[in-house]
């Protein structure tokens, strides 16, 4: 019998963003799956250091930062990072043009001062428990260093953020060419607030072929479960594509499922859905 390969996004997937917590029946119901030999990894646009708690789920492995690195049972796999040059260049337009960034790599990330006073401000006067869930979300973390302390650490991603004064126009045209760009909020680059980019033909799609491909498994057998636009690939890469009822409308045009809202059981009913679940 053929193994079914399972890739979950973490945020408003597994876990439910309101409550920062994965909901009991999703984490039950994957178990049934791994207890039937299915193979479980997170696919997450988080980087390495971001996912190393189990999210209340057993799983094999984790696809991070968008396709840039495969861990299988803790060991580092496989890594696609940006060229050193073009990383110094996408961080030098990016001061140019007003634009924060901040750095994703193994152990650390870093951020440079624009990013991280954005995240303090929208902190700002909200209560404790708010300001720490949103302070290490992984789009907004700033549990990470100033960037004048990166010393030449492989970069997996970078996550950009625009401002009203930012030169947009001169940034995305210059990044677009040269790597994998992907608009948080939407596909139109303008009307979204920032961006996540990643070195070439690196994508969610291709971190589950590496996976499929370790293994020498059969993508027949392959299912996506995501909710936002950096899920994309990785729906349209699977057999079977679920997007959940709480995600973003762009991404459902391309599922193959659409199933319910994370904190109603979305994931237990698509696993009923495809019969992995009994």
């Amino acid at each position: 019998m053929e193994n079914n390969f399972l890739f979950f996004d973490i945020d408003g997937t597994l876990v439910d963003p309101s409550t920062g917590v994965t909901p009991r029946s999703t984490a039950e119901a994957i178990k049934k799956v791994k207890a039937d030999g299915g193979l479980i990894f997170i696919c997450s646009g988080r980087p390495y250091y971001e996912i190393q708690e189990t999210f209340g789920i057993e799983r094999n492995g984790a696809v991070f930062a968008s396709g840039a690195g495969f861990e299988l049972d803790g060991k580092l796999v496989l890594k696609r990072v940006f060229d050193p040059g073009l990383a110094c260049r996408i961080m030098e337009k990016a001061e140019e043009c007003h634009v924060g960034y901040n750095l994703l790599c193994l152990e650390y990330g870093f951020s440079d001062p624009l990013w991280r006073n954005m995240v303090f401000d929208r902190v700002k006067g909200l209560p404790a428990s708010i300001a720490n869930r949103m302070l290490i979300h992984p789009f907004y973390t700033v549990g990470n260093y100033p960037v004048d302390k990166y010393d030449g650490e492989d970069i997996f991603k970078i996550n950009v953020q625009f401002f009203p004064d930012s030169d947009r126009d001169s940034f995305i045209s210059f990044v677009k060419p040269l790597t994998t760009y992907v608009p948080v909020n939407s596909q139109t680059d303008y009307s979204n607030s920032g961006a996540e980019i990643s070195p070439v033909d690196v994508n969610k799609g291709t971190g589950v072929l590496m996976v499929v491909t370790h293994y020498h498994g059969h993508m027949d057998n392959t299912y996506g479960f995501g909710d936002s636009l950096n899920d994309l690939e990785m729906i349209k890469e699977c057999a079977h594509g679920v997007v959940m009822g709480n995600g973003q409308d762009e991404l459902k045009e391309y599922a193959d499922y659409i199933t319910t809202d994370v904190d109603q059981d979305g994931i237990k009913n698509a696993l009923e859905y495809y019969g992995l679940c009994k």
